[in-house]
């Protein structure tokens, strides 16, 4: 058997995660308690973006929010998404300063996946990068 040689990324690439819970019309209650639930579950350890209910926005098809959380409480909010999404569909993706690749390459998903605008994502890589950069500074 011949092995290629390959560089492996360390897990110290990963700043902090990214999960964005898209919703609508018949969900956002759902969305609205278990975000409800985030907060007394885990407070100031995680960073909640504001309602984007006019979709689409950016690469994401459908209305959403995201929340911000630090990388030791993967193990712990991450099965408590899966546990309790309902309909839900949740993007997870790290924060590694490369935007466009977080959102393409490095995505997970917990439930059914949606489709991100590819399109947007390329045509816009300079400005993701930018953005991800950006948040990369403020931590």
């Amino acid at each position: 058997m011949n092995f290629i040689h390959k560089e492996y990324r360390p897990e110290t690439d990963v700043k902090n995660y990214h999960v964005h819970l898209y919703y609508d019309g018949g969900t956002k209650l759902h969305a609205a308690n278990l975000r409800r639930e985030l907060d007394r579950r885990f407070g100031k350890q995680i960073e909640f973006g504001r309602w984007r209910d006019l979709a689409p926005q950016g690469p994401h098809p459908v209305s959403h929010f995201q929340v911000t959380f630090p990388t030791e409480l993967f193990d712990v909010l991450v099965p408590f998404l899966a546990l309790n999404r309902g309909d839900l569909h949740i993007l997870l993706h790290p924060n590694t300063g490369n935007g466009y690749e977080d959102h393409t390459t490095n995505v997970m998903w917990i439930g059914p996946s949606i489709p991100l605008a590819e399109d947007w994502m390329q045509r816009n890589q300079k400005r993701m990068q930018e953005a991800a950069e950006e948040m990369a500074a403020d931590k």
